[in-house]
């Protein structure tokens, strides 16, 4: 589900503890940095003044590409107003297609502060690293962490959306001049209820990039990846209307499945797909009372005939106060890279139409699947497996 489809917005969680990537539990309480702050809702946590900042504070990002990044606090801060702008535009003027990068606030209970810190993939997006897989997050103290921004994807975007920030404030302080400047320094990567931390951020490595696996029948026949998603690159446009939930208007860019299926030993078989992200979710809906089959060569190679149906009898997909399916459509199923919003709206909401065309990066891609014939709750992001059995 791209940003839309998930709840965004301020999240002041509690966390039962933070272990150190200095190899020691920091133990402090409100007793030795005095009593929280009051709850910061106005800018996110962040210092009212931010004339005050130390934007000339950096780390360092070396991404897959050779590239050596400085990211400075005041590159952050113009990412973050830009989240306070469409916070406070409440959805109608919601800029999607620029370089956001969104905040989040958690009180802290081993020391009693409130933190607040950015999501890291919003800064490698803002830096072009948008297909980045592997990361090592070093410490100034030597200290390194290793993880994947596929971990990073399921904490912080599905199920109860833990945030793992790189924290930059405390207690409406910035971070290099808090309490905690003497260990955090000026960023500091932590999260709830994650096993360890990296205090006083001096770079981060992107180790490796994203990549989409084509299995059939368990054994990987083909993969795609940055250098080969354009080949025969296929784009198009897809629009649908509905009256109760967001509809959907887009132009997106990207492989057929029936093209990338053509790559391997299904390719003029009869077979069934199933698509997984990284964080083990699927398309169709493998679970509870609305259970799909899988998508078969007849869905892939020539599209869906709308609604699609339920293992148990019935139909999924059908929309609107009047229950009806979805036009039919003869556009065939994508994994897309990038796309552009030409104007969408639900609840209420009416985007704007983006300027240009952006790069799925994290939020929504890197690559996700389009299903023309379905609704977009069943498109799937963060695509990581294309499962294939031939039968």
């Amino acid at each position: 589900m791209d940003k839309k489809d998930i709840i965004i917005g301020v999240l002041l969680i509690g966390i039962v503890g933070i272990s150190g990537g200095l190899g020691y539990l920091l133990i402090a309480g409100p007793e030795i940095f005095g009593p929280p702050s009051e709850e910061p809702t106005n800018l996110f946590g962040l210092p009212d003044d931010w004339s005050t900042a130390p934007n000339a504070s950096y780390f360092m990002i070396y991404n897959q590409t050779g590239a050596s990044i400085k990211v400075t606090l005041k590159d952050i801060l113009d990412g973050v107003a830009l989240a306070i702008e469409e916070q406070a535009a409440g959805g109608p003027e919601i800029n999607e297609y620029k370089d956001i990068i969104y905040p989040y606030t958690y009180l802290d209970p081993v020391s009693g502060l409130y933190i607040t810190g950015v999501d890291l993939l919003d800064i490698l997006e803002k830096y072009d690293t948008n297909f980045g897989w592997d990361l090592t997050i070093t410490s100034s103290y030597g200290h390194t962490l290793v993880l994947t921004t596929g971990d990073l994807i399921s904490r912080m975007y599905h199920g109860d959306e833990d945030p793992i920030i790189v924290a930059i404030a405390a207690n409406k302080e910035w971070l290099g001049e808090s309490p905690l400047a003497p260990n955090w320094g000026n960023f500091t990567f932590i999260g709830k209820q994650f096993p360890s931390a990296i205090y006083d951020i001096s770079q981060v490595e992107v180790m490796s990039n994203w990549t989409v696996e084509v299995v059939v029948n368990g054994t990987v026949e083909y993969t795609i990846d940055p250098t080969n998603m354009k080949l025969n690159e296929y784009d198009d446009e897809y629009h649908y209307d509905r009256d109760d939930w967001w509809d959907f208007h887009r132009h997106y860019w990207g492989r057929n499945i029936s093209e990338i299926i053509s790559h391997t030993t299904a390719f003029g078989n009869n077979y069934t797909v199933k698509f997984t992200s990284a964080d083990d979710w699927a398309t169709p809906w493998p679970n509870g009372g609305k259970k799909e089959p899988l998508y078969n060569n007849t869905h892939i190679e020539e599209g869906i005939i709308p609604p699609y149906p339920k293992l148990s009898g019935g139909t999924n997909d059908l929309i609107n106060v009047t229950e009806v399916p979805l036009p039919q459509t003869d556009l065939l199923m994508a994994l897309v890279y990038a796309d552009q919003e030409l104007g969408e709206s639900g609840q209420g909401i009416i985007d704007p139409i983006w300027p240009n065309r952006r790069m799925c990066g994290y939020h929504r891609g890197p690559f996700y699947v389009i299903i023309p014939g379905r609704p977009r709750d069943t498109y799937l992001s963060h695509v990581t497996r294309i499962e294939i059995t031939i039968y």
